[in-house]
């Protein structure tokens, strides 16, 4: 059977799609759907977790992923796929919501009106989560019409009857896709259902969301259209907006200002290390070989902010170059000496008139043997270490000593010379500063602690485990929040313990006991908090743990 002829095998669609009115009405008269916070009954009961009540097909052969819902009889005796929707009504605006766990589970009803649905109509509804500037689309639900079901289903059958006859490649087959398939079903969605009713239907919607970095306030709207098989469009209009206020423990944080003492010295030291490469025998400074154009960057871009910074003098650089054991002593002495005051002239070119002739003073060192000593201490993969070590300390003769190890231990030098010798040609500095303006050489001086600042622009941020990090020196009350606030209640409890008696460690205590099961204990550490803050009862109501032992 040609493709061309498999149009003509579905007549009742096309007549069926001429005497349709799809989208239209809905222009003129702007019918929406809605959305409403999700009553007090249904939050007190909870269904059980939602589980997708269709199932998805996912084809190994590269079609496209379907989904189906379960089939009911209609009156003519036709199957057709429906799921009943419970009917809501509910008429909040805003709510609150306890934050546990860096989380907060937001819920709400959508309600779908009859009047936008129909039998040749999709219908798809995004919700839209609006947290600090930020829009984020939570999972569609889509309502689909019987006949535009039938004419999806006739256009998917269509495509696989081709490729069946045709087989063609995965570009072809792509095109035929494009060709074939109008409306494709529906994927990633929270519900896709196929409806006859001619009632309203309603959904309950609910998402666990993450607290890190949102504001006090989360909002949720929807946005939606509806697409006909004439190939008409409806964008609905902008829905009702819910608030949801976020209630955490954050309005218990200290926000005392913390001071730290600080010594001040007159003197500084900066140290730093680099390695450059030469060739061999050669002393000369080449910014074009190996790693020297990074290195030597590195050298003067530190320098010049010592050189121009205004809170010390830089009073004199120590410059010392380092050879490796390798070769005669006499000669690497030559060249270690020769290299450093190479790169003394360097840095004198590089900063004219700054004083640098004056403030070098170049040492070296012929053979780096004590730095050698600690690496080869330090590294397993040398098997003879030990032995090695010993050889060192006992001969005092540099070139004896590098030839023995050479010729006694050849696989374990040939392994220094290769990973460890490269490491001891380096060039080190060390620059000594003075403090502008200081007499004494010590001052102790209070200033705010800035790390303990960090780590409560952290907690207000939600950013608990961050926060926690910061916090875990002082262990203190915003410890506790912290720790609260990501689940570990015993270790928060012991914290407070350990804090001044106060209304807020009180309640905070309760929450925790809650939390652990010692509801005696909770109850009497709520009352005594009431007791000193009588203001906190109107908080206790808000609270699911509190307002749990206030029921029982």
């Amino acid at each position: 059977m040609k493709i061309t002829n498999l149009l003509k095998a579905t007549p009742v669609f096309l007549l069926l799609l001429a005497g349709c009115s799809v989208t239209g009405p809905l222009h003129r008269r702007g019918y929406n759907a809605s959305v409403v916070h999700t009553p007090k009954q249904l939050r007190e009961d909870p269904a059980k977790e939602y589980q997708p009540d269709y199932i998805k097909i996912e084809h190994i052969d590269g079609r496209p992923t379907e989904f189906f819902v379960p089939t009911t009889t209609l009156e003519n005796g036709e199957q057709v796929m429906c799921m009943q929707i419970q009917e809501v009504v509910v008429v909040a605006k805003s709510r609150s919501l306890p934050e546990r766990m860096g989380k907060v589970d937001i819920d709400f009803v959508v309600t779908l009106p009859k009047k936008l649905q129909g039998t040749c109509r999709s219908v798809i509804i995004t919700p839209v989560l609006h947290n600090q500037g930020k829009d984020t689309p939570l999972e569609d639900l889509t309502i689909r019409g019987g006949l535009f079901s039938k004419v999806q289903q006739r256009d998917y059958w269509q495509y696989h009857r081709y490729l069946d006859v045709y087989h063609p490649d995965d570009f072809h087959a792509m095109l035929a896709y494009d060709r074939f398939i109008k409306y494709p079903y529906p994927e990633g969605v929270r519900l896709d259902s196929i409806v006859e009713h001619t009632t309203d239907l309603s959904y309950h919607y609910t998402q666990s969301v993450s607290t890190a970095e949102a504001g006090k306030t989360m909002h949720i709207t929807l946005e939606g259209k509806v697409i006909g098989l004439d190939d008409s469009y409806y964008r609905l209009p902008p829905s009702d907006t819910l608030d949801y206020h976020i209630s955490s423990m954050l309005t218990f944080a200290d926000t005392t200002t913390r001071y730290v003492k600080r010594i001040i010295e007159k003197y500084a030291q900066v140290q730093d290390k680099n390695y450059l490469s030469f060739r061999v025998n050669d002393t000369r400074i080449l910014d074009t070989l190996g790693s020297n154009p990074e290195q030597l960057k590195r050298i003067t871009s530190l320098m010049d902010q010592l050189i121009n910074q205004k809170e010390f003098y830089l009073d004199s650089i120590v410059l010392t170059a380092a050879s490796s054991p390798e070769g005669y002593f006499a000669r690497n002495d030559q060249l270690a000496r020769a290299r450093g005051f190479s790169l003394r002239d360097y840095l004198i070119r590089k900063f004219p008139g700054a004083g640098v002739d004056t403030m070098i003073t170049v040492r070296w060192i012929p053979e780096a043997w004590e730095e050698l000593k600690v690496k080869i201490a330090a590294d397993e993969r040398i098997t003879q270490r030990e032995k090695i070590l010993d050889l060192i300390d006992n001969n005092s003769d540099p070139d004896r000593r590098e030839s023995e190890l050479r010729h006694l231990y050849p696989a374990d030098y040939r392994y220094i010379r290769q990973n460890i010798y490269p490491l001891l040609r380096s060039v080190s500095f060390k620059y000594d500063l003075r403090r502008v303006g200081m007499i004494k050489d010590t001052v102790i001086t209070t200033e705010i602690d800035t790390t303990y600042l960090r780590g409560r622009q952290l907690l207000e941020n939600r950013r608990y485990r961050e926060a926690l990090e910061v916090f875990r020196p002082y262990d203190d009350r915003n410890m506790a929040i912290a720790l609260l606030s990501l689940g570990y209640d015993e270790h928060a409890y012991e914290i407070l313990c350990r804090e001044p008696v106060s209304a807020i460690r009180e309640y905070l205590q309760a929450i925790a006991c809650v939390r652990m099961k010692r509801y005696q204990d909770a109850l009497t550490h709520y009352n005594e908090a009431i007791r000193m803050e009588p203001n906190l009862a109107y908080r206790g109501k808000l609270d699911p743990e509190i307002s749990s032992i206030l029921k029982n």
